[in-house]
């Protein structure tokens, strides 16, 4: 600036820097965006979500339905001088039914979303969430106390997505890496998991509720695999991760907004198919339970142990789906976990999500097949 106040030419010239915006290829998108902020169109459709929960039992006391719409249009402008633009755009419709019979509460929950707008009810209508959500609740009510000890456990494929999500790929997030605080941080090349566990997370699929063109440092989205037949082969990294462990970026850098720092974060997070059947699978287990749903728990990345609460699960006899069970919890490690599923399905699907941590929260999906796992404890609210 001195320099060319006294009209001298600087010394130095710096390097010429591009500063055309660039339009990221859109993983989400919607058909007609004034449809989700169509207030009178939102209330009729949670309004049939209230009808069908109430409709299917005298036992259904309380609904409760919400639709969360988001737009967001994204500018990223980079150190090196790219700008980079992105649109995501996210619907999630959530149904929570509390049912009550002689004085025993129990709820269920339906919550299906998609990286696009109101398309979404074109494959899960509102009747079908209030539906899913009674019936959960209803099952729950006429749940028997389950089991205890370990036994197989078929995870149905939300299920197997949430154990994938919180007690294997929550300890491949990079920082956990280098940091040295996650129960992978020593075993990148090991076997880790079972052979037929292969596992990827993947920001670019289509209308994913995850997924983004382009992370919130600039870098593309595309799949990270992170176990291929059991083996450990990937992280999931933001740049300041990728440059500590001396590697590419995985396109993970995701922040909540502009005002927070990025972290490596998952966004679709998901086991890929095998060769077997749901019905062969749990038609193999002699005695042991189906969880068809699970609802979170509690996990410690240093370590990998952790405990899931179904909320929708069953008793297994001689092959076949029996009673109703309540009140079930899944406890095991991680790794182990993952090293003892003994089947892969066929039926890849997701569940969507908001994931937090370190205080930010980020949509994400996870999924699996159905999965046959013999290496986890169960036990109920009276162990």
């Amino acid at each position: 600036v001195t320099a060319a106040l006294n009209g001298q030419a600087p010394q130095r010239h710096a390097g010429l820097v591009d500063l055309t915006t660039r339009e990221v290829d859109r993983r989400q998108r919607d058909r007609d965006p004034s449809k989700l902020f169509d207030t009178a169109h939102t209330i009729s459709l949670l309004h049939r979500v209230d009808d069908a929960a109430r409709a299917r039992s005298a036992s259904v006391k309380n609904v409760s339905a919400t639709q969360v719409s988001v737009t967001q249009e994204i500018v990223v402008a980079t150190s090196d001088g790219r700008l980079l633009t992105d649109r995501r755009v996210r619907i999630r419709t959530t149904c929570r039914v509390t049912a009550r019979h002689e004085g025993r509460l129990e709820t269920g929950f339906c919550g299906p979303g998609a990286g696009t707008g109101v398309e979404l009810y074109e494959h899960y209508t509102p009747e079908a969430i209030g539906t899913e959500a009674a019936d959960r609740a209803l099952n729950a009510l006429a749940g028997h106390e389950p089991p205890g000890g370990t036994m197989p456990v078929v995870l149905g494929s939300s299920g197997g997505g949430l154990l994938l999500h919180e007690a294997c790929a929550h300890g491949l997030e990079a920082d956990g890496l280098t940091r040295n605080s996650s129960a992978f941080a020593a075993t990148p090349g090991q076997t880790v998991g079972s052979r037929l566990v292969t596992a990827i997370d993947d920001p670019s699929l289509d209308l994913g509720y995850g997924s983004y063109g382009v992370d919130d440092e600039g870098s593309n989205a595309g799949p990270t695999m992170l176990l291929e037949s059991g083996v450990q082969v990937g992280a999931m990294t933001d740049s300041a991760t990728a440059a500590l462990l001396g590697r590419p970026g995985s396109g993970n850098g995701r922040r909540e907004s502009y005002a927070r720092p990025p972290l490596p974060r998952m966004s679709n997070t998901f086991i890929t198919p095998g060769n077997d059947e749901k019905d062969s699978i749990i038609g193999g287990v002699k005695r042991g339970v189906y969880v068809a749903t699970l609802k979170g728990g509690d996990v410690n990345i240093a370590t990998g142990e952790f405990a899931f609460a179904a909320s929708e699960a069953y008793l297994i006899e001689r092959g076949e789906i029996t009673r109703p069970l309540a009140g079930l919890t899944l406890m095991g490690n991680g790794p182990s976990a993952m090293a003892s599923i003994e089947a892969v399905g066929n039926d890849l699907s997701f569940t969507q999500a908001l994931c937090g941590k370190e205080e930010q929260w980020v949509p994400v999906s996870y999924g699996s097949p159905t999965l046959l796992v013999t290496g986890l404890t169960v036990t109920g609210r009276n162990p």
